[in-house]
């Protein structure tokens, strides 16, 4: 059986449901990120954050040059 559950965004504090059981469906998936984004987000965040929240890290990621460069 497929476990979800609501869980609260540690960013905005929104309620939202949580499909870590079938991640397929989970809100998260559609929002694409990179590796370097995931990682970013990872390291402020260790909880999942909604959607919305994913976006706006995405953005702030990509318009602040956090961008890693070799």
């Amino acid at each position: 059986m497929a476990h979800h559950e609501t869980v609260t965004c540690p960013r905005c504090k929104t309620a939202f449901e949580c499909r870590v059981g079938s991640i397929l469906q989970c809100q998260c998936q559609q929002v694409i990120l990179t590796e370097e984004e995931r990682a970013y987000i990872n390291e402020t965040y260790r909880e999942c954050l909604c959607a919305n929240c994913l976006t706006i890290m995405q953005k702030i990621y990509n318009s602040h040059g956090i961008r890693k460069t070799d």
